[in-house]
C-alpha cells in the first residue's frame, strides 16, 4: 500500500509529466499534410504547406519574412528520427534555408497565443559549416533568450526562460532543415508585467476609500470645531 506521503509525491510527478507536450517528430503527421522535396528551391505544394496542423499541441509554423507558413520536408537519410523533418520558404513559396523558421506558441486546440518555459529542436544530420542562431521571444515581440551553436549532426538547440511565444531559427550557411520539436505545454500568459493583480485593485481601492472617509471626517470635526 502507498503511503500518503508517497501517493502525493506520485502524483506531483505525474503532474510534471502531463505538463510536457513530448515530441513532435513530424513523422505521423494528420491527414492531408505531405513531406516535400527537400531540394534548395523546388516549389512547395499545398500539400506541405505546415501552419496549424499541430494547432491542438499548442503550435503554429510560419517563415521569419517568408511564407507565411513552413514546409514538411522528405528528409530520408537526414532527419535525427524517421524520415521528415520542416524546412522554411521564400515569398515566393519554394524552399529556401536561408530564411528563418518562426515557431508560435498557443493554447492547445485554439489560436490564442501562450507561453511556455522550455523548447527545443535538433538540426539535420548533415552538418555544413556555420551556426544556428536560435531566440526566443515573449508575446509582445521582446527577446527573452537566444543561443548561437554550430551546425552539427543532429544538433540540439534548446532554450529555457519564463515566457517563451515565439521561437526563431536561422541558419548561418542557409542550410538547415529541423526535425524533433519538444517543448512544454503552452498556457495562456499570466498578468502582463505592470498590470495590478485582482488583490492590488481591491487593496488600491479600498486604501483609496479609506483615505477619502478619513479626509472627510478631518473636514467634518473641522467643521464643528467651527460651528
Amino acid at each position: 500500500m502507498l503511503k500518503r506521503g508517497n501517493a502525493i509525491i506520485c502524483f506531483l510527478l505525474g503532474t510534471v509529466t502531463a505538463l510536457h507536450a513530448g515530441t513532435i517528430t513530424f513523422d505521423n503527421p494528420p491527414a492531408g499534410l505531405t513531406p516535400n522535396y527537400f531540394i534548395q528551391g523546388s516549389p512547395v505544394g499545398a500539400s506541405s504547406q505546415l501552419t496549424n496542423q499541430f494547432e491542438s499541441l499548442g503550435v503554429i509554423f510560419s517563415t521569419f519574412g517568408g511564407a507565411p507558413y513552413a514546409a514538411l520536408i522528405d528528409l530520408t537519410g537526414q532527419a535525427p528520427s524517421g524520415t521528415n523533418g520542416i524546412g522554411a520558404l521564400n515569398s515566393s513559396g519554394n524552399v529556401d534555408y536561408t530564411q528563418d523558421i518562426d515557431i508560435f506558441l498557443v493554447v492547445p486546440g485554439t489560436t490564442t497565443a501562450a507561453v511556455t518555459d522550455f523548447i527545443s529542436i535538433q538540426g539535420d544530420e548533415e552538418p555544413i559549416p556555420g551556426n544556428v542562431i536560435f531566440s526566443a521571444y515573449d508575446i509582445n515581440g521582446n527577446l527573452v533568450a537566444s543561443g548561437t551553436q554550430p551546425d552539427s549532426a543532429g544538433g540540439v538547440y534548446s532554450l529555457s526562460a519564463a515566457g517563451i511565444h515565439e521561437f526563431r531559427l536561422h541558419s548561418d550557411s542557409g542550410t538547415v532543415a529541423y526535425d524533433n520539436l519538444s517543448f512544454d505545454v503552452p498556457a495562456a500568459p499570466s498578468t502582463p508585467s505592470g498590470a495590478p493583480e485582482p488583490g492590488s485593485l481591491f487593496l488600491f481601492a479600498t486604501g483609496t476609500m479609506g483615505a477619502l472617509m478619513l479626509g472627510f471626517g478631518r473636514k467634518l470635526f473641522a467643521g464643528k470645531r467651527a460651528a
